[in-house]
């Protein structure tokens, strides 16, 4: 009898750590199968951010988010995760990106991206287009996207002291 409650406790203990997917639905629920997509439950394009650098971030966290030049929004990270792209300095504001679906794959989560160009004939117009998508969070890995922001470079060196300092 002892063993077997052993055996029932670690098989519940272990079931809070096995990572997995997160549904709107319930704790309980079953995880999506290889190849089910996840829902997106919200998502918005920019054209303008502060970001300047091309990334693709899974974000699971306020302190990463922080990290991110982009406009405050309202994310329960117990829950949801968001899913960020930004495509740096574009040459035209008619650049967009958006989020198409996102899907198990093999233990990993696939993220289908879309890039809209302009015509060829665009008048020049700065840009830093961005996307978030909202999901249920999962901590699985994200093919191709980080889980952080890389380091800034600084883009200044430290001048010279002048004659007399």
């Amino acid at each position: 009898m002892f063993r077997q409650s052993m055996v029932v406790i670690t098989v519940l203990a272990l079931g809070g750590v096995i990572p997995g997917c997160l549904d709107e639905r319930s704790l309980t629920d079953q995880l999506p199968t290889d190849g089910a997509a996840l829902p997106i439950i919200r998502q918005w394009s920019r054209t303008h951010s502060h970001e300047q650098r091309a990334m693709r971030l899974a974000i699971r966290n306020a302190a990463d988010l922080s990290q991110i030049p982009l406009e405050e929004f309202n994310i329960d990270f117990e829950s949801e995760m968001a899913l960020i792209v930004t495509l740096g300095r574009m040459p035209s504001d008619q650049f967009r990106a958006q989020i198409a679906g996102v899907r198990r794959d093999r233990g990993r989560l696939v993220v289908d991206v879309e890039i809209v160009q302009p015509p060829v004939d665009t008048p020049f117009q700065p840009a830093s287009p961005y996307c978030i998508a909202i999901v249920p969070r999962c901590d699985l890995p994200v093919a191709g996207f980080a889980t952080r922001p890389p380091p800034r470079q600084r883009g200044w060196s430290q001048s010279e002291l002048g004659p007399g300092r």
